[in-house]
């Protein structure tokens, strides 16, 4: 970790907080991504999932709209939930998800899906948890303050390189 630098998640990306409210669910449209859609093992699994209006799309992503290579997660109740936005996807966040739009030239969002994913973090995001009379959260308002440590981008670029590889032969022993 001698070329690892510790940064602020605030310096590297964006953070945005999904609505807070639920617009009504209709059949066909854009996804409402709510915290049943991303899986324990940081997939999205849109096989139930709700789906909102054109016209409350259009309200719903005001703040932000989802894009590739966006990280997903769940900041209460249900935490340490994690997932990247595939290419084409089309929807907005739900109640207790919040985005990580980060900036490519300082890192790589994909480094970043798997550090958010490491145990080292999820001691820090316990470490820094509001609790509350029912559930517990992290704090939105302070996660661009929250550090990492990350080594320079053409390491992660290297990294990600080999983990993609191997993400690549567990999909396909899956299948």
């Amino acid at each position: 970790m001698r070329n690892f630098k510790r940064v602020r998640i605030g310096d590297i990306a964006e953070v945005f907080d999904g609505p807070h409210a639920t617009p009504k669910v209709v059949d066909i449209g854009p996804v409402f991504l709510g915290i049943r859609n991303i899986t324990p093992d940081g997939l999205l699994d849109f096989s139930d999932a709700d789906c909102v209006s054109e016209d409350d799309f259009a309200r719903w992503t005001r703040r932000v709209t989802p894009i590739e290579d966006d990280i997903v997660f769940s900041y209460e109740a249900t935490l340490h939930r994690y997932a990247m936005i595939p290419k084409g996807f089309r929807g907005c966040l739900g109640r207790r998800i919040a985005l990580v739009r980060v900036d490519k030239s300082k890192a790589s969002p994909r480094f970043l899906y798997y550090t958010f994913r490491a145990g080292k973090w999820r001691s820090y995001i316990e470490n820094n948890l509001l609790y509350g009379a029912t559930v517990n959260r992290v704090p939105i308002a302070k996660f661009p303050d929250f550090e990492i440590d990350l080594p320079p981008l053409e390491m992660q670029l290297q990294i990600m390189s080999e983990l993609t590889k191997i993400d690549e032969q567990i999909e396909l022993h899956r299948r």
